[in-house]
């Protein structure tokens, strides 16, 4: 399962389990995403199908290893691209995030690799 809308939904997952130890709720990650409850519940169904993520109806949400390193993954892509950016074309860190939002789902392997 290969899309920036998973990639999305593990980044935000991760980042909200990243300082503190509790795990984030359908409701939370419907409003962290800007999303509707029914369209998170329905992407949660497919991510568990895929192994990415453990949950139970009205339970929270936890990523498995898998979702884990998934994340960890597209978090590095997102944060090499960041400081590329400010090194080599000036952007502030202010501005930065936004950019980067774009072009970690859309740069190939070997540019990051070239990063």
């Amino acid at each position: 399962m290969s899309s920036a809308a998973v990639d999305d939904y593990l980044k935000t997952i991760y980042n909200h389990t990243e300082w503190q130890t509790e795990q984030i709720t359908p409701s939370q990650l419907a409003s962290e995403l800007g999303l509707a409850l029914s369209s998170v519940t329905e992407m949660v169904r497919k991510l568990a199908a895929a192994g990415l993520v453990t949950h139970r109806p009205y339970g929270p949400i936890s990523l498995t290893t898998a979702g884990e390193h998934r994340a960890a993954a597209i978090i590095r892509r997102h944060r090499l691209i960041e400081t590329w950016l400010v090194r080599e074309f000036g952007y502030t860190w202010a501005d930065v995030h936004e950019e980067a939002e774009i072009l970690e789902h859309a740069i190939s392997d070997r540019l990051l690799d070239g990063i």
